[in-house]
């Protein structure tokens, strides 16, 4: 069979002729490479995002007559510039991207040829990834934009600004609604989504643009209160004299002292409300709990504080939450990805399926194997050394005789 390289550009205008593809031609790449416009590139606004932007964003992607997903998803960049969201966002995501992912047989074993399609591949690491943060940024579009000898070799994560999920669109230019019926080119355009189309962010946002605001308003106490004032009173009613006297106070900076002329008085009034910044730490503190109820569904496994019962309670509701996204995602995995892995030519049978390998605790599992193999069972070698990670050059036969451990004194 001839292969051919396909890849595909983003160019031409063809926003006012859609192209429609059916039969034979939803193969011709051509005519796919015809379905992605020229994307007019939008210059991201940086000023910083207040709770009125986000109720705007809202009520322009809530629009029934002319959703627009622009607007949300620049509040979206800017409250991500937070580092706790930031932290807790990427601790959900890497529980699921982090896991083995495989491909199993009729019969739910692994099968090592299909495996390796995904193997530390590149393009699939970002899929799965892209496919996650769809969590908390909303509906994303996958572009298979280079395929080669039947095999995918990259691919292109959308700008979710540009994207309308209940329209069905990608708009190359954000300010409209029309664009490109993506469900017309099936396979190099696959629509994603974890939860809904808005994402967990839409919730975040609040807190975190409230959070912003008390860090900023401490930083304005500490300038004023956190740092003792110095009143210097000198004799001398000269303006010179005053303006000298002031500017060895402003050149003392954080010195502890300070050489002054005869007559002066310094006297240093310090703060006697100590206290008053709790008003502001513990409202951030309130806020982070509510930012990590909402990502984690718990706050132990990110806060400090509790028993370990407590926090065997949070970590089992964070492994519920987790266990949730790895059904989702095996869901997008069979339902999209798959189909389009066999459009474009990869050998996978009907039956086969996306999974995760089961990791074991090596500690616990070796105390299982023990009892097997006091018992009088033979371990196989591939299974020793995929569970444990040992390489072992022969196996024993049945007639070696399995040291004892020794006895304790």
């Amino acid at each position: 069979m001839k292969y051919t390289q396909t890849t595909t550009d983003i160019s031409g205008n063809l926003l006012y002729k859609p192209v429609k593809l059916s039969g034979g031609a939803s193969k011709d790449v051509k005519k796919v490479t015809q379905l992605m416009l020229d994307a007019v590139k939008q210059h991201r606004r940086l000023w910083r995002k207040e709770i009125n932007h986000w109720q705007q964003a809202r009520q322009i992607r809530h629009s029934l007559e002319f959703p627009q997903n622009y607007p949300m998803q620049e509040v979206y960049l800017d409250i991500m510039l937070d580092a706790q969201l930031t932290g807790i966002t990427q601790n959900r995501t890497f529980r699921t991207t982090n896991k083995e992912y495989i491909i199993v047989n009729a019969e739910g074993k692994k099968d090592d040829k299909c495996t390796e399609f995904i193997k530390e591949k590149s393009w699939f690491e970002k899929f799965i990834e892209y496919t996650h943060e769809t969590t908390y940024f909303g509906t994303g579009l996958v572009w298979f934009n280079n395929i080669l000898k039947g095999e995918i070799k990259g691919i292109e994560t959308i700008d979710r600004a540009h994207v309308i999920p209940e329209l069905g669109l990608f708009v190359p230019d954000v300010n409209t609604n029309k664009g490109l019926q993506y469900a017309d080119a099936p396979h190099y355009l696959i629509e994603v989504q974890m939860y809904d189309s808005i994402g967990l962010l839409e919730k975040a946002a609040p807190f975190t643009i409230l959070k912003r605001h008390s860090w900023g308003s401490w930083d304005e106490f500490e300038e004023l209160f956190g740092v003792p004032i110095r009143i210097a009173k000198i004799a001398s009613q000269s303006e010179s004299v005053k303006q000298e006297v002031a500017g060895w106070l402003e050149e003392m900076g954080s010195s502890p002292y300070g050489v002054f002329p005869i007559g002066t008085e310094i006297e240093i009034k310090e703060n006697s409300k100590g206290d008053a910044f709790n008003v502001f730490y513990h409202k951030i503190q309130a806020l982070r709990e509510e930012l990590s109820m909402l990502v984690l569904h718990q706050t132990m496994t990110t806060e400090n504080g509790g028993s370990k019962a407590q926090g065997t309670v949070h970590e089992n509701t964070l492994g519920e939450l987790v266990f949730a996204d790895e059904k989702k995602m095996l869901s997008i995995l069979n339902d999209k990805l798959l189909p389009a892995m066999r459009f474009f030519g990869y050998p996978i049978p009907e039956g086969f399926k996306f999974s995760i390998a089961q990791t074991k605790d090596t500690k616990e599992q070796i105390k299982i194997d023990q009892v097997f193999i006091q018992g009088g069972y033979i371990l196989k070698q591939s299974y020793i050394e995929e569970v444990y990670g040992t390489e072992i050059e022969s196996m024993p036969t049945q007639a070696t005789k399995i040291p004892s451990e020794p006895k304790k004194n």
